[in-house]
């Protein structure tokens, strides 16, 4: 039985029109499930909805396999963590995670064992007595997610909660999630728009796009196999081009590139970055100019934009061999790699 199963979900604000648009997503025990989008693609609406918070104009929400459509948001047994903590300051750190047994009408003994266990999962067994005024900012977000695991719930649902947090602090509680999830042996719906975010926390990634989920996948699968151009436009996976295949190859501005079982007509023709190396010798797949070269630890990415337009990154390993800022660079295109979306599909790429 799946923790969470939301099924053909819209919902909007008001009179005005959706904000969701026929929206399903289903977690199972022990899943971390990443809601990723920019800024209003509808990820923390429907974060909303499923905690009870938003109502749904059609659609089913299913904790547990029990529709909660009629239950209140106390009762569905959700665990909630914001980004801003909303920790009770005149409580201390005990106060707080047991805030939520004791609304449940536990007995004493009943919320001292969940509020130990709580704050063990954590890491945060020593600060018990510890006025959450005196805590770090990462300190106060594990009192949150205590708070919210003390009140037993099927299913935690987290809104951005690491974006006040500094980069190192942010990618070190987002790495302990699954670890924490499965170990409670329930589920996990995170709201973010940082991709690492959601890669070092998420078992499977929901991309949305405009009130849609567009594609509901395992994270490598949706770097190598996005579902359409706006996926991989989001994801930021290569450039997207402009071209026509004719007798299998794509042209373009860009010049000319094999792409074998499509039909002849117009695309969007996806380049991973994953499929450009630079050419030792002239006259390669693809041509482009030097942007700039970054260090990235243990190579340098190379910023490329093509003749035929979009930009590509080259990673590249040996730092004497580096092209310059301005240099004409050549790039061999590993064919198999490429993908082709209907050319419509172009027009709602961003950045491109």
């Amino acid at each position: 039985m799946h923790t969470l199963e939301v099924r053909h979900v819209r919902a909007g604000y008001g009179d005005g029109p959706d904000v969701l648009h026929d929206v399903s997503v289903d977690v199972a025990p022990g899943e971390v499930v990443a809601l990723l989008g920019a800024s209003g693609s509808g990820k923390s609406t429907l974060l909303r909805c499923i905690a009870g918070l938003h109502p749904v104009r059609s659609g089913d929400v299913l904790v547990s396999g029990s529709d909660v459509a009629s239950v209140p948001v106390e009762r569905r047994g959700v665990g909630l963590v914001f980004q801003d903590h909303a920790l009770f300051p005149h409580r201390d750190v005990r106060g707080n995670v047991a805030f939520g047994p004791r609304m449940q009408g536990l007995d004493a003994d009943a919320i001292a064992t969940r509020v130990s266990t709580a704050l063990a999962a954590v890491g945060l067994t020593a600060l018990a007595e510890r006025a959450v005024d005196e805590l770090s900012g990462g300190e106060q977000q594990r009192v949150a997610l205590a708070r919210a695991l003390a009140a037993a719930p099927r299913l935690l649902l987290l809104d951005e909660p690491y974006g006040s947090l500094d980069r190192p602090l942010r990618e070190r509680l987002a790495s302990e999630l699954p670890a924490l999830v499965r170990s409670e042996g329930i589920g996990a719906v995170l709201v973010t728009h940082d991709q690492q975010e959601a890669l070092r926390s998420a078992d499977r990634i929901a991309v949305m796009v405009d009130g849609q989920v567009r594609q509901l996948d395992a994270p490598a699968r949706l770097w190598s196999d996005p579902a359409d151009a706006e996926v991989a436009a989001f994801l930021g996976v290569g450039p997207l081009l402009s071209a026509r295949v004719r007798d299998g190859v794509a042209h373009g501005a860009f010049g000319a590139l094999p792409l074998t079982g499509h039909t002849d007509g117009p695309v969007t023709l996806l380049v991973p970055h994953r499929a450009l190396t630079l050419a030792a010798r002239p006259a390669a797949d693809l041509e482009g100019t030097v942007v700039e070269s970054r260090f990235s630890g243990d190579h340098h990415r190379i910023e490329v934009d093509l003749a035929g337009g979009g930009r590509a990154t080259v990673r590249a390993e040996d730092p004497l061999a580096l092209p310059q800022a301005g240099e004409r660079v050549t790039l061999a295109v590993r064919a198999e790699a490429l993908r082709a979306f209907p050319a419509h599909a172009e027009r709602a790429a961003p950045g491109q």
